[in-house]
């Protein structure tokens, strides 16, 4: 897989980026989880004499080894499978968001706000919908390029005809597959062969 970095097209400015992590201290939410929030979840699933000191913190800990597993080979977190789920997903924390969804968004060619998000649901836990949606707004290449505008865009905003959603999510419904392996390479700095 070739690395979307050769492209001169740059998806996220870093003003987008720190502007998008604005957005996420303003717009908090217990779904999205922090570093902070990574290491206690990981601490609880490997350390075996950790021990609750209250109901809450017994609930939390149950709560945490039924959702989430941490794979010692890989280092790496991951969001238990439901049972309507194909597989475990990767644990995305607030401070890589923005980073995971220019991959994905990249990896299926600029394909808009649900192509986007299907690829992001299937494989990473901690990233909103809502999340996906602001970042596409801000997409330099989308911006430049009429036919890859997200709906709701400034751009397309002042079209005379209201959009058919349900129709547009049917055409979005094609079972691309993305693989997030060039994301994990970055973030462990390595380079994966999956």
């Amino acid at each position: 897989m070739m690395s979307t970095s050769s492209n001169n097209a740059v998806t996220f400015t870093p003003s987008t980026k720190a502007a998008f992590l604005q957005y996420l201290r303003e717009n908090p939410t217990n779904r999205r989880i922090t570093q902070t929030d990574k290491d206690s979840l990981i601490e609880w699933l490997t350390n075996p004499h950790k021990r609750p000191t209250s109901q809450k913190e017994f609930s939390r800990r149950n709560y945490i080894w039924k959702t989430f597993t941490w794979d010692e080979k890989t280092q790496n977190l991951f969001a238990v499978a439901k049972p309507d789920e194909e597989k475990d997903r990767k644990v995305v924390t607030e401070d890589t968001i923005a980073d995971v969804v220019e991959c994905v968004h990249e990896g299926n060619k600029h394909g808009g706000w649900d192509a986007t998000w299907k690829d992001i649901s299937s494989s990473c836990y901690g990233i909103l919908r809502s999340d996906v949606i602001h970042l596409l707004k801000q997409c330099q290449t989308c911006a430049l390029n009429p036919s890859k505008r997200p709906k709701g865009s400034a751009a397309t905003m002042g079209s005379s005809q209201p959009m058919d959603h349900e129709f547009l999510d049917f055409l979005n419904t094609g079972d691309v597959q993305y693989d997030i392996s060039a994301w994990d390479a970055q973030e462990n700095g390595e380079h994966s062969g999956e």
